[in-house]
């Protein structure tokens, strides 16, 4: 499928937080869940050429990314629309947001890096396909508690 990346508008930002839900321990990825999440995914000045609205052929928001470089590592943060998980779109998504990262940013073959909840597997096995592995492993603070999450480069490096 073809996607096409905006820069994020409010009327994006209010469709992720007000009506994306996800179901059971996805949950946890509900934006409007984590107080610090939802203040810089609503906050524009964090938009500026970071964050984009994923738009599918026929102009329907299906998700969002967010992309930041920290020294020689582009840091990716995604989520595709509720309704479209769990339905074989995830690879093809990923890809797309990291193809999009390469061309638009210039990367060439730096790493991508991602974070992801270690009890993610759904999502886990949809960054192996797309490429990425498993680099490390972090403990962080977050609105439900202290979550263990992996840390995923493409290409993989240590």
């Amino acid at each position: 499928m073809k996607y096409r990346f905006v820069h994020m508008t409010e009327e994006y930002a209010s469709e992720v937080v007000h009506n994306w839900h996800y179901d059971g321990v996805y949950a946890f990825y509900d934006m409007a869940a984590d107080e610090e999440d939802l203040r810089i995914f609503t906050n524009r000045a964090y938009w500026e050429d970071t964050t984009f609205a994923v738009l599918n052929p026929r102009g329907e928001l299906v998700g969002w990314a967010t992309f930041y470089i920290e020294g020689e590592v582009m840091w990716l943060s995604l989520g595709l629309k509720p309704e479209l998980t769990g339905r074989g779109l995830g690879e093809e998504f990923v890809s797309r947001c990291v193809e999009f990262a390469r061309s638009h940013y210039g990367l060439g073959n730096r790493p991508i890096k991602l974070d992801v909840a270690l009890f993610n597997k759904r999502a886990i096995k949809v960054y192996e396909r797309a490429g990425f592995a498993e680099v490390g492993r972090i403990t962080k603070k977050t609105h439900v508690g202290d979550i263990e999450f992996l840390q995923m480069a493409q290409p993989a490096y240590r």
